[in-house]
């Protein structure tokens, strides 16, 4: 039985690194990001949700405290907001006061070398505000194989406050998983990811995480084409009247044989050439000519053009950042909708990262 949730309904991305014989990474093992409203059957201009940030740290290379990561010394500059990505104008406000990436201590455990973080923080938004936000970085471990370093993701998050058809908002699936998951080289394997979901009877689905290309609105394209065309025939036209112009104004008389001495271009005192100087009769009083007095050519300069580039429809969605699936991966790995991950991991001492959506 499907839902009656809103489709798609990406809720959060999150990442877990695939660790055959233990290695030394950098300090990020990855994580997820999600949000639920507080009151799902508010009905109001504004709607409050709290959005919960859970991740993975290497430790003790990281601190077991509150406000992780800047709280660990030589880090204090490690901080950074959840962004917006995408429908950003229909954000409900959410920019103008965005939640940081800083998440406090919940466990950590020396043997395995990790640390696990959480926050959950509250920000009351307009209602019907539907719109991405995501944590990005790449301070982690080179990945696959070969090993590539530089590497980052896009944990991303879509809040969605519209009602749903049965008269609530939506409470998106959560997801609880270790990272990093350590297995056994040359082996299948077979990782169940655990979902769960507040809203009873809706059904859940895992797929890989993509990159959503950014997209144009074409009429405006084609209407900026069409007065671009119009504007450019104008200026065409202009052009050729002026050019006419042009021609009137140096077309001289019948050679002004009558006069002794001359002005420029062969003409006598008494051509319209010479108005306004001091040539005056029959000859000219200035030498060795009468400058010409012309009128200045009137011209029209075309306005600047729009470029598609200010009228993007949606921009870009990145849900995994460097690691979109199949990128580095095993051959033959596998995401099945029912959110079981199968794998076979030939090259020991190697990370990999994966990167899902959960709906």
């Amino acid at each position: 039985m499907f839902s009656t949730k809103p489709k798609p309904c990406i809720i959060f991305l999150f990442i877990f690194l695939l660790l055959f014989i233990e290695t030394d990474g950098s300090h990020f093992n990855g994580g997820t990001i999600r949000w639920e409203p507080v009151n799902p059957s508010v009905n109001s201009s504004s709607v409050t949700i709290s959005i919960i940030q859970s991740y993975s740290w290497k430790y003790p290379t990281i601190t077991c405290t509150t406000n992780v990561p800047i709280s660990t010394s030589g880090r204090s500059s490690t901080n950074a907001n959840l962004t917006c990505i995408a429908d950003c104008s229909t954000d409900g406000g959410y920019s103008n006061n965005p939640t940081n990436i800083l998440t406090d201590c919940v466990s950590s455990s020396a043997a395995l070398g990790m640390m696990t973080s959480k926050r959950e923080v509250n920000r009351t938004l307009s209602a019907d505000a539907h719109f991405y936000i995501a944590y990005q970085g790449s301070a982690w471990a080179p990945l696959g194989s070969p090993a590539k370093s530089g590497l980052y993701w896009s944990i991303s998050c879509y809040i969605d406050l519209r009602m749903r058809p049965d008269g609530i908002i939506n409470t998106p699936p959560e997801v609880n998983i270790v990272s990093p998951q350590y297995v056994i080289v040359n082996t299948p394997t077979q990782i169940q990811i655990p979902v769960s979901d507040a809203n009873v009877g809706d059904d859940i689905r895992c797929r890989w995480s993509q990159y959503i290309p950014g997209s144009r609105r074409r009429r405006e394209i084609y209407q900026s084409l069409a007065m671009y065309s119009e504007s450019k025939t104008k200026i065409n036209q202009n052009m050729i009247e002026e050019n006419n112009n042009v021609q009137v104004r140096n077309k001289r008389g019948p050679g002004c044989s009558w006069c002794n001495t001359k002005c420029d271009k062969g003409c006598c005192c008494k051509s319209t050439g010479c108005t306004g100087t001091s040539c005056s009769g029959g000859s000219c009083s200035v030498k060795p000519s009468c400058p010409i007095i012309t009128t200045p050519a009137v011209t029209e300069t075309p306005g600047t053009m729009p470029t598609t580039i200010s009228y993007a429809h949606r921009q870009a969605i990145d849900e995994c950042g460097s690691i979109c699936y199949p990128n580095g991966l095993p051959n033959g790995t596998n995401l099945s909708s029912n959110c079981t991950l199968t794998f076979t991991g030939l090259i020991p001492n190697t990370w990999y990262a994966i990167s899902v959506q959960v709906s």
